[in-house]
């Protein structure tokens, strides 16, 4: 009897104060509960922050933009083109067990007709003119649209039972805009003109459409000759490759000479390199092909203006009122030696400071001529006449 009652003191004490212990975790939780809803501001807050994994994605943060707009359902459908890949054959088989160049006969007939020793003129001609200076190594084709619905339940819920029942076909549901979605690739124009009326008509939805690279790919039956379907992206880029490697040896290095003249000497000339220095040898029909006109004139014209503005500069200085007032401080009954006009402008330092900023002013604008003398001498260097150049001075 005595174990028994000493027993249920002990359970009795033991109850007790498992209880005090729940009552004050649950006290806890209430008050890091009550602090937590003072402070916290929203539990996708960290995602876009700086050092969140959505930082910097600009669909995550358009969704939660319409999230806080009451948007709570996203649907969205797309698709993607095959990014075909495009690879010249001719490259890839050049030394594939012997086997010829998989090129057009035309292009071999041409190759044949210049003979051992073409000239430059007769490569810019027949190959150059005809088929460019590179051709397509390899790139990507393809394209992706999408379309997304932002709904909020709530207001198409409140829209669904306002509405009369006898007019169903009006009433937009869920099982509408899923449909509609669904439609989207089918008949595209239509299903757009429905959302958009849905979307005027009621605040419900909000409908996005994107549609990036060139679409419509997937009719064309041999995309090697279709260029106006290539994906140029910063991620995917579009290989080049010179003609020059497809050509027999002994043509190559007149093809490179033929594609430099016409490239840089637009094809007035032959493109020589020596000493460090390039040029373009001209032909008899143009002795001035070293002598860009256009160019140079406008170097000229530049400098025209920085003289201009050099004047106006000095025109303001003397306009300003600084100057006005350091010329009234000045004697007029008596001439001023140099000694004494340099104490009179240490006494002004406001006069001082305005003369600063046009310094600074000249010193820019004197770099920039500098910088233009040395583009139009560089231009005109092998004209046969030099033109006349005149920098701005101090006064």
């Amino acid at each position: 009897m005595i174990w028994r009652c000493s027993a249920g003191a002990e359970l009795f004490s033991l109850m007790a104060l498992w209880e005090w212990i729940a009552l004050s975790l649950h006290c806890w939780v209430l008050a890091v509960a009550a602090v937590s809803d003072q402070h916290a501001t929203s539990p996708f807050d960290w995602l876009l922050s700086d050092k969140g994994p959505f930082h910097r994605s600009q669909e995550y943060t358009d969704f939660v933009d319409r999230s806080r707009q009451g948007f709570s359902t996203r649907y969205k459908i797309y698709r993607e083109f095959g990014r075909w890949k495009v690879n010249n054959l001719a490259v890839e088989r050049r030394n594939f067990l012997g086997s010829p160049l998989p090129l057009a006969p035309e292009f071999f007939r041409n190759i044949r007709l210049l003979g051992r020793r073409p000239t430059l003129q007769q490569i810019t001609e027949n190959l150059i003119k005809k088929y460019g200076t590179h051709f397509l190594l390899s790139a990507t084709l393809g394209g992706r649209e999408s379309l997304t619905i932002f709904v909020d339940k709530r207001k198409l819920s409140k829209r669904s039972e306002g509405s009369d029942p006898s007019a169903n076909s009006s009433v937009v549901t869920l099982e509408t805009l899923h449909q509609l979605a669904a439609s989207y690739f089918i008949d595209r124009e239509s299903t757009l003109r429905r959302l958009h009326h849905i979307q005027i008509a009621s605040t419900a939805i909000k409908v996005t459409e994107t549609r990036t690279g060139p679409l419509g790919c997937s009719n064309y039956d041999n995309l090697d000759s279709v260029s106006s379907v290539l994906v140029q992206s910063p991620e995917n880029k579009i290989q080049l490759q010179g003609l020059q490697v497809i050509l027999p040896e002994y043509l190559q290095e007149h093809f490179v000479q033929a594609a430099l003249s016409y490239i840089a000497c637009n094809s007035e000339g032959e493109f020589i390199c020596k000493d460090n220095d390039c040029w373009c040898q001209c032909g008899p029909k143009f002795p001035e092909c070293n002598c860009p006109y256009m160019d140079i004139q406008a170097m000229e014209e530049n400098l025209l203006r920085i003289s201009e503005t050099w004047n106006a500069y000095n025109s303001e200085f003397e306009e300003s009122d600084e100057f006005k007032l350091f010329m009234k401080r000045l004697p007029m009954n008596y001439f001023l030696n140099t000694s004494a006009v340099m104490h009179l402008w240490t006494m002004d330092s406001n006069f001082q400071r305005r003369y600063e900023q046009l310094e600074n002013s000249m010193k820019q604008l004197f770099l920039k001529a500098q910088r233009t003398v040395h583009k139009l001498f560089g231009l005109s260097k092998r004209c046969h006449k030099q033109p006349l150049i005149r920098m701005p001075r101090q006064r």
